[in-house]
C-alpha cells in the first residue's frame, strides 16, 4: 500500500522551502531543515524546548493537529527527510532561486530571480492558509541561534549540538 505524506515529496519541500525563505532570506542549512520540519509537522512544537518569551508558540502549539499522521520518532523522520530536503535545496539553487555557491558553504540565500506569477499566487494562498505557523517559525523561531546550549539544535533535540562552536 502507498501512503503520501508531504515530508517525503520533494516538490512540497522546495514549496515549503520558498515559503520559508520568502520571509528569511538568509539562513543555514540545518535551520532551514529544522525548520522545515515544524512547517510539515507543526503540532510537533508543543514536544520542544522553546525560550520562555516564546510562550505564546507553546499555547498555539497545543491547538494545532498535523495535517498528515504525525511522526512517530521525530529525530528519526528528521533523519528520513535529510536527503529529500537537501535534494530540494539543490533544486532551488539549479533553478536560480537559492546561490549556488552559498549553498555549497552551508547557507541557504535567496537570489533576487523573479518567482513565476502562478508559484507566487501558490506562496501567497499557503501564506494565508497557514499564517499563525509560518509567521512564528519565520519570525521567531528563524531567530533563536542554530549553535550551542540553548541553540535551535539543542532545544529541539533533532541535531548533535554537544560538538557546535557557538
Amino acid at each position: 500500500m502507498l501512503i503520501y505524506h508531504p515530508a517525503y515529496d520533494a516538490y512540497h519541500c522546495v514549496f515549503r522551502a520558498l515559503l520559508i525563505t520568502d520571509s528569511v532570506r538568509v539562513l543555514e542549512v540545518a535551520k532551514l531543515r529544522i525548520l522545515d520540519f515544524f512547517l510539515c509537522f507543526p503540532a510537533e512544537l508543543r514536544r520542544i524546548r522553546l525560550p520562555k518569551e516564546h510562550s505564546h508558540a507553546r499555547n498555539m502549539a497545543q491547538g494545532l493537529r498535523n495535517q498528515y499522521h504525525g511522526p512517530v520518532s521525530m529525530k528519526q523522520t528528521f533523519r528520513d527527510m535529510e536527503h529529500i530536503q537537501l535534494a530540494a535545496f539543490r533544486t532551488l539553487a539549479a533553478s536560480r532561486l537559492v546561490d549556488t555557491a552559498e549553498l555549497s558553504s552551508g547557507l541557504v540565500r535567496r537570489t533576487s530571480t523573479a518567482m513565476p506569477q502562478d508559484v507566487a499566487q501558490r506562496l501567497a494562498e499557503a501564506m494565508a492558509n497557514n499564517e499563525q505557523v509560518v509567521s512564528y517559525l519565520t519570525k521567531k523561531l528563524a531567530e533563536v541561534p542554530l549553535l550551542g546550549i540553548d541553540g535551535l539544535k539543542h532545544r529541539t533535540g533533532l541535531m548533535e549540538h554537544r560538538y557546535d562552536i557557538a
